[in-house]
């Protein structure tokens, strides 16, 4: 999904050489693999007392910290000498900042505070950035900056919708836990204000004209009212049985929106 949302940010650009935004699109894949291991390094302790993470190969010591420190620098240096193939430095930027500030601010703070996803969320919001830029185009204009609050936004419900599914497995970690932080009843009430501010966000893309095929935004505004009405179906009984479903919608309403300014940009103007 990181690598697809750089891809996203090139085509909703319409400029620029393919080729670019495939390596830019290859260049995130490698340094998003490498951010990641790099997360699992810090939190291999923490990993492994979860059920969920116990066996990823450093919590489990089937890789030694070593040889996945390894694999990440080479991961990284295939990222970054691809991005400096691009003909703007801002790609580069923008990729170096992601994996420092996810790696270097976003994980130390999860261990002082259960909302650090909130800071945390611009590593999310970077590969956009990073695939418009790519394009040749300043990455500091409205589309990309739009698409990248977007995902700012969708981050938070669908990183605590996901703590909430494996909430007793979370509390094994020994991290700050955003249950003990606040009620049930308000956590489904603060997840209910994030989904209201996301969906207005996703209604930003047709108004701006940025789904510009009227047939394909009409599709875009029925799929999206749907995934809405069901939202708000299950958040009228907060029950965590409902989170499943809860994330569910939440991811689907990012993959609608991907998929349909991907079909937007091929469909050509």
């Amino acid at each position: 999904m990181v690598a697809c949302s750089t891809w996203v940010g090139f085509l909703l650009a319409d400029s620029g050489p393919i080729s670019n935004g495939i390596i830019a699109t290859a260049a995130i894949l490698q340094l998003s693999a490498a951010s990641s291991i790099i997360n699992q390094w810090q939190e291999r302790s923490s990993d492994a007392r979860m059920e969920r993470t116990r066996l990823r190969p450093l919590a489990a010591g089937t890789l030694s910290p070593a040889q996945g420190l390894s694999i990440a620098l080479v991961l990284a240096t295939a990222g970054v000498l691809l991005l400096l193939t691009l003909p703007s430095p801002q790609p580069l930027i923008f990729g170096l900042l992601a994996i420092l500030w996810y790696n270097g601010v976003y994980t130390p703070l999860k261990k002082m505070t259960p909302f650090a996803v909130i800071p945390g969320a611009l590593c999310g919001a970077l590969p956009p950035l990073i695939g418009w830029a790519a394009s040749g185009q300043s990455a500091l204009s409205t589309p990309p900056l739009l698409l990248a609050g977007t995902l700012i936004i969708w981050q938070v419900p669908h990183f605590w919708l996901l703590a909430s599914r494996h909430r007793a497995d979370h509390g094994k970690s020994g991290l700050p836990d955003i249950f003990q932080a606040v009620a049930q009843q308000t956590f489904y009430r603060i997840i209910g204000c994030w989904l209201a501010a996301l969906f207005s966000v996703y209604l930003l893309f047709p108004l701006l004209g940025l789904v510009r095929h009227p047939a394909l935004s009409v599709l875009y505004l029925v799929a999206l009212s749907g995934i809405l009405v069901a939202g708000f179906g299950v958040l009228r009984t907060p029950l965590r049985e409902s989170d499943a479903r809860l994330f569910l919608l939440v991811n689907l309403s990012l993959l609608l929106l991907f998929a349909v300014l991907i079909t937007d940009r091929l469909l050509g103007v």
